[in-house]
């Protein structure tokens, strides 16, 4: 029983000695020497990485040189044998070049990418897009003209530039490590010598020092100014220790007194923000706009009653949810969390939302937040305004700056604003789109006879008319008094079928309070870009074509050239 006493003690005093091995000082020959050996062998390892790296691109840059050289030499062989169409002898040529220890893969196209000759020297070898050359093929006349024939592409690998690599990498890396093995064996000496052994005979002074009663260092003279320096420093280090504790006695009694003085003044000063945050939220909750005050993670810490109302769910409080978790903001793209997300990032931002209410019209607010504070400290201030009815009013004043009032059409400017849009959008595809000019026949007499509603009433029929002879994509525009203007995304050859339908739609007899009016039109044709490519050049071409379908009899169209009339 003594005997495992012993032994159970003798491994917990090993267990106890090891921790205090691991963590006890080593010389600092060794320390420093290890750390010379470690960031000697990095700085080995980058530099020979960097020289290997260097010569890998040197002998791309040469493969490249090479296959471009090799191109240019059987350029004229090639185009003549493709000038020809000598089949045979251009794969003669490709797997001639081929042959060349760079060269993985010989390509030879004519003008539209077909392949007319085709060598691979290792089919599962991987061609480089970076290691491939193109030399444009051409035809020489004797009277120093050309013609472009086709290309011809030859391309490497970057196994073969590897394979070149490793014939060098072996001599650079022994030169490499010789030259940084010396330097690192004199690197090791000159520390020792100028760092180690001063430090180790300081060392052992101080060693001396903890044994003895005096509670100074005594090197006596010393050779290095260094040395010296720290023996200096380290006795006014123990000197000033001694001073500094009669000090920190001294004021640790006048930290107390002035403790419980500064502990009454914030007590003062905490009831005095207490009353003034009672007084804020009173008037934050009386404030009929949209409050919200939210904390840096997203927690809602303030909201009056219209933030509630707009924000909130039946029954459930909006101050302590997360504002990135609310049902009412559940769609990613609402705007409130673009301003949110503008608040942390810029400090400030305004967005406009609206909300759709179960009961009642929707309503439109004006937002703007501000962020105060930065980090976990800051909150972001959230007010709101309703804009419902400036919305509308902004609204109905954009509509009836775009529209006709009698017809409800799109007016001469927004039509204008269309053309504009399409000919941006069809310039450089060059799709062809239609403007149709109507002018209607025998109008004026209706006004002058049955009086100016009368007209009004046959205005706003044929405007209904139009819109059901057109697709929804097209617009149909008044132009002003009795002319319209149709802007068709329609081919040329359907124009014939839309004018026809047009002219029958508005030849139909009107009623109107017990009186019969019909009249006719004369439509104009212009397509682009065959007669302009501007809105005033499309408009002109369309209503001097509506002129001549007018001089010719009425009741017409005229499509402005004679294949066009052929088609109908």
């Amino acid at each position: 029983m003594a005997g495992a006493t012993e032994r159970c003690s003798a491994r917990c005093t090993n267990a106890q000695r090891k921790p205090a091995a691991m963590n006890r000082p080593r010389p600092l020959a060794r320390v420093l020497l290890r750390r010379i050996a470690v960031w000697y062998l990095l700085f080995a390892v980058a530099v020979t990485g960097t020289q290997l790296y260097i010569e890998y691109r040197n002998i791309r840059q040469d493969v490249v040189q090479t296959l471009d050289a090799l191109a240019r030499t059987f350029t004229p062989g090639v185009a003549a044998a493709l000038w020809d169409y000598q089949e045979d002898l251009l794969k003669s040529l490709a797997r001639g070049i081929g042959e060349h220890t760079l060269v993985v893969a010989v390509d030879i196209s004519d003008l539209h990418g077909r392949i007319n000759a085709h060598y691979r020297t290792t089919p599962d070898e991987t061609v480089a897009e970076n290691l491939t050359v193109q030399q444009p093929l051409y035809h020489r006349f004797e009277d120093g003209q050309q013609e472009a024939l086709g290309t011809l592409r030859i391309a490497s690998s970057t196994s073969r530039v590897l394979a070149q690599l490793r014939s060098v990498a072996l001599s650079a890396g022994l030169f490499i490590a010789a030259q940084l093995l010396f330097l690192g064996v004199a690197l090791a000496l000159l520390a020792r010598l100028l760092v180690v052994e001063p430090l180790t005979r300081f060392s052992e002074q101080v060693s001396h020092l903890k044994t003895g009663e005096e509670q100074q260092i005594d090197l006596g003279a010393t050779p290095i100014s260094e040395i010296a320096t720290l023996q200096q420093g380290f006795n006014q280090l123990l000197q000033r220790v001694a001073e500094s504790h009669q000090a920190i006695t001294t004021t640790n009694a006048s930290l107390e007194r002035r403790i419980a003085e500064r502990t009454r003044n914030l007590d003062e000063r905490n009831r005095e923000l207490r009353r003034e945050h009672e007084l804020t939220l009173a008037l934050v909750r009386s404030i009929p706009g949209f409050v919200c005050v939210i904390s840096s993670n997203g927690a809602i810490l303030l909201a009056n009653a219209a933030a509630n109302r707009l924000l909130g769910s039946p029954g459930v409080a909006l101050v302590g949810q997360n504002w990135a978790l609310l049902p009412t903001l559940a769609a990613p793209d609402h705007p409130l969390h673009d301003l949110m997300h503008q608040a942390q990032i810029n400090g400030q931002g305004n967005a406009q939302a609206t909300f759709t209410a179960t009961t009642g019209p929707a309503q439109t607010y004006q937002f703007e937040a501000l962020r105060i504070g930065q980090g976990s400290d800051a909150r972001i201030i959230m007010v709101g305004v309703d804009i419902s009815a400036q919305q509308e009013q902004k609204l109905l004043l954009q509509h009836l700056a775009f529209h006709d009032r009698l017809t409800g059409l799109p007016n001469r400017a927004l039509l204008l604003e269309h053309l504009d849009n399409t000919l941006r959008s069809t310039r450089y595809q060059q799709q062809p789109f239609a403007l149709a000019f109507i002018d209607l026949d025998q109008f004026k007499p209706i006004n002058d006879s049955a009086g100016h509603e009368a007209g009004d009433a046959v205005l706003q029929e044929i405007a209904s008319r139009l819109r059901q002879c057109v697709r929804e994509q097209d617009l149909v525009s008044r132009h002003g008094g009795d002319e319209f203007v149709l802007l068709l995304h329609s081919p040329a050859q359907g124009l014939p079928r839309i004018a026809y339908a047009i002219l029958e739609a508005i030849t139909q007899p009107i009623h109107w309070q017990g009186a019969r009016f019909q009249v006719s039109a004369s439509i104009g044709f212009a397509l682009f870009p065959r007669d302009g490519t501007s809105p005033q050049q499309l408009l002109d071409a369309a209503d001097a074509a509506m002129y001549r379908a007018k001089q010719a009899g009425r009741n017409r169209a005229d499509f402005g050239s004679a294949p066009l009339l052929a088609a109908q």
